[in-house]
């Protein structure tokens, strides 16, 4: 009876988990509008930490540190708020000169395909898509309000969260149940650690593609240079998926602007796919190393998952949010197995392989001790079998 009991008490917890997993994501997409900007502001917070720390260790006071991040951060979110508006007002007026450019490639195609006489592939569009065009970077633009209110609140937040800094890890120990809350402070200061270490490393690889990036558009005489350089900066944040879309995005303009001159789109297309394979494949693991240690399926699923819940801002955040995730699962004993699922398993590979090493050396001892035990037995053997043949052979020599 007992034995049949704990089966159903697993299979309860494991339900009630999957509900309150189920719930939990169900809330923060219908408060995204208040989740958002304060899991934004908890990793802004995360970001700065490091660099509020160098500066007490330069013995510049704690509040003149928090007044020269929040500057900072007031210059980054004015020039992105400047960058957006702006980009898309000249794309607005630049519009109608790609959009001819497009119709001369679809007639360039149609021509290629030998379709009939006066058909394309833009002729099967049975809605206006120039206007849909305009309209969508329009209403893009019109939603300045939204985007101001957001900054603002991330804003707030962040300032807050700077200015209790110091007081954070010993509420955390007294607010802890007793006996736990070094452990909390160790977990909140190795989740810092690791989440500011992956920002800074990530926020260098992403600005110097971005400054490669614009380089070449200058080099190459492709439109809106700037734009293309911090678009790079910015979707380097979405692994695999960012550095994909950027180079599509770049190669299409390519496309858009140079056409017929190939030799333009294949400069572009070789210079944008040789800048993300170099920082990408091979300095950005390099220089990453192993420290988050997450699955690369995992991150596609986190990516999907928080895509859905926030749209392109939960994207940007589901790596650092899968880490904290996996940190937190490591640390419970309950929920360790959650955590080896989600790592990427290259540690335990090594594990494994260690321990089938030992286990072979194991078996070659025993394998050596058994030849030596059988050594030793046929040894004492042999002088019995002399000592029973010596009387027959001096009988019959009698």
């Amino acid at each position: 009876m007992l034995e049949n009991e704990k089966p159903r008490r697993d299979a309860g917890k494991t339900a009630l988990i999957v509900i309150a997993v189920i719930l939990v994501a169900a809330a923060l997409k219908i408060a995204g509008s208040v989740t958002l900007p304060l899991v934004i502001s908890i990793f802004l917070f995360l970001f700065f930490n490091p660099f509020l720390n160098r500066l007490e260790k330069m013995k510049i006071p704690r509040w003149l540190g928090v007044v020269i991040a929040m500057l900072l951060l007031l210059v980054i979110l004015v020039f992105a708020g400047w960058f957006f508006f702006f980009t898309i007002d000249r794309l607005v007026q630049r519009l109608p000169m790609y959009i001819r450019r497009f119709t001369v490639i679809d007639a360039w195609l149609a021509q290629i395909l030998e379709l009939q006489a006066g058909t394309s592939f833009l002729a099967y569009l049975n809605f206006d898509w120039q206007g849909l065009i305009l309209s969508s970077l329009s209403s893009v633009s019109g939603k300045a309000i939204n985007v101001v209110s957001m900054a603002s609140l991330i804003y707030i937040f962040v300032l807050f969260l700077l200015l209790e800094r110091q007081s954070l890890i010993p509420k955390l120990k007294i607010a802890a149940p007793q006996g736990k809350g070094m452990r909390i402070a160790v977990l909140f200061e190795r989740v810092n650690r690791q989440i500011s270490k992956y920002l800074l490393l990530k926020a260098l690889i992403s600005l110097a593609t971005g400054v490669l990036f614009y380089l070449a558009c200058l080099a190459t005489g492709l439109d809106f240079a700037i734009m293309w350089g911090v678009l790079a900066f910015i979707l380097n944040f979405i692994p695999s998926i960012g550095s994909i879309i950027i180079t599509v995005m770049t190669i299409v303009m390519a496309l858009l602007q140079f056409f017929p001159n190939w030799a333009n789109i294949i400069y572009v297309a070789v210079l944008m796919i040789s800048i993300q394979t170099v920082l990408g494949n091979i300095l950005d693991p390099r220089i990453q190393g192993v420290q988050l240690n997450l699955s690369p399926f995992v991150i596609l699923v986190s990516l999907s998952l928080w895509g859905f819940i926030w749209g392109v801002a939960g994207m940007f955040l589901a790596v650092p949010i899968t880490s904290v995730l996996q940190i937190v699962c490591a640390n419970v004993q309950s929920l360790k197995p959650v955590a080896v699922m989600i790592g990427s398993g290259k540690s335990y590979r090594k594990v494994v392989e260690e321990e089938r090493r030992r286990s072979r050396e194991r078996a070659k001892r025993r394998a050596d001790r058994e030849k030596k035990r059988n050594g030793r037995s046929s040894s004492k053997h042999k002088p019995k079998d002399q000592s029973n043949t010596l009387p027959l052979s001096e009988h019959t020599n009698e």
